[in-house]
């Protein structure tokens, strides 16, 4: 059995926008042979996003008990995943890191700072951009299970989960720079520093935000979302995934940097997209056929998500969907290495 990796999360409900960037991308794919010159270690990640009880979102100003999440990252640790990516600091986000390092020290995590343009540089709003990487700052440089430092999550204009004042990419690329400058020697050493970019800044705006980001980061990380495209299930993983795959490394095969599946994930409830029905059966399919996929290729993924999180509620009546878990931390199917 191959042990898989895990990040954390707080996302922001999906917007369901029939994007056709996968169909548009398909006449640019091309049929030869993968040429990326770095490729990350192979791992098998999980997103957190810790707000799946009753009344709990990351927009209520109380914390998250910290007996909840000692019971989430016990219930990720067994489930096989190892590497976690979260998505904010505030709301007792910032209790992962020393909580998982005290109770479980084999899970590695990806931090995640919120990125907004509103109140950017507020240092006394614990939700401000700089408030959020001065503490991941704080946790990268006192812990050694941070591996990643994730700045910002579709934080750019265009982007689907961008705030309602997205970040330059000026802006964005100054906030990489500082946490990289923020890293102790020994934190640089294991933290890797990156941004999360949908296929839209990656590859659609890709001169414009896309190379230009991936400048300052050590890795390429992009979500891709097969459902939104949409693709069916059948043609999900080896076609789509796949074909979007191809074209990232084709982009950024001169940057010489491992690409990293930050987000991937298909819903088990909900209307379906076009040719993209969510359904439990259709989501087990999908995570097996990728695991696969991502074995095969030695790629870096991150599974969206762990838990069904209830309140996400604007998605088009699939956010609440996409956990690999109920919302009571009840797996949907058996995973793959299991």
């Amino acid at each position: 059995m191959e042990a898989p990796v895990i990040p954390a999360g707080r996302k922001k409900s999906r917007r369901l926008f029939c994007t056709v960037i996968g169909v548009w991308l398909l006449g640019l794919w091309p049929a030869c042979g993968l040429t990326d010159g770095a490729r990350a270690e192979h791992f098998i990640g999980v997103n957190y996003g810790p707000f799946h009880r009753d009344g709990q979102r990351p927009d209520d100003a109380s914390e998250l008990p910290e007996q909840q999440i000692v019971e989430d990252l016990k219930t990720i640790a067994a489930a096989g995943f190892r590497q976690i990516r979260t998505y904010g600091m505030d709301n007792g986000l910032s209790r992962i890191v020393p909580l998982a390092q005290r109770h479980f020290p084999d899970l590695r995590i990806f931090l995640g700072v919120y990125v907004c343009g509103l109140n950017h540089n507020k240092l006394d709003d614990l939700r401000s951009t700089r408030a959020q990487m001065d503490a991941a700052l704080r946790l990268a440089n006192t812990h050694g299970n941070v591996a990643g430092v994730v700045v910002g999550n579709e934080c750019l204009p265009g982007e689907p989960e961008a705030c309602l004042q997205p970040v330059s990419v000026e802006q964005l690329i100054e906030d990489l720079i500082y946490v990289r400058k923020g890293l102790s020697p020994e934190a640089r050493q294991r933290a890797r520093v990156t941004s999360a970019m949908s296929m839209v800044a990656a590859v659609r705006e890709h001169a414009a935000q896309g190379r230009r980001v991936a400048e300052h980061c050590d890795i390429v990380m992009v979500n891709i979302h097969p459902f939104f495209a949409p693709a069916p299930v059948e043609e999900a993983v080896h076609a789509n995934l796949d074909g979007s795959y191809r074209r990232l490394t084709e982009l950024y095969a001169q940057a010489g940097k491992p690409i990293v599946i930050g987000e991937i994930g298909w819903p088990s409830a909900g209307p379906p997209n076009g040719p993209a029905v969510p359904s439990a059966e259709n989501q087990r399919r999908f995570i097996h056929e990728l695991v696969g996929y991502g074995r095969a290729r030695t790629l870096g993924v991150f599974l969206f998500e762990m838990f069904d999180e209830p309140w996400k509620t604007e998605a088009g009546g699939v956010g609440p969907h996409w956990g690999l878990f109920d919302r009571n931390g009840r797996p949907k199917f058996a995973l793959p290495w299991n």
